[in-house]
């Protein structure tokens, strides 16, 4: 129980914290210059994975470089494909 309220609460603080990104300001409202996942779906796909909080999406490549809080405070860096398979983090 403790584990799906951890997730509702990672996918909710998601949600709300979209809007007010900067780095999703900057392109990538709904669609995708990649031919494949937006900035918005990166960073969903990095939250239902790891949890924590979003802090960047960062386009390279065909892909992204999402930056995410953990509990703790640790800072993972996740790549994301355009086809929104999660690869290569620290």
């Amino acid at each position: 129980m403790t584990t799906r309220r951890s997730l509702l609460a990672a996918v909710l603080a998601v949600a709300l914290a979209l809007p007010c990104a900067p780095a999703f300001a900057e392109r990538n409202h709904g669609g995708s210059d990649n031919g494949g996942v937006s900035a918005e779906q990166a960073a969903a796909v990095v939250s239902r994975a790891y949890g924590g909080r979003v802090v960047s999406v960062k386009q390279e490549g065909n892909g992204y470089k999402v930056r995410v809080v953990l509990d703790g405070g640790r800072v993972k860096t996740v790549q994301v494909d355009s086809h929104g398979n999660i690869s290569g983090s620290n």
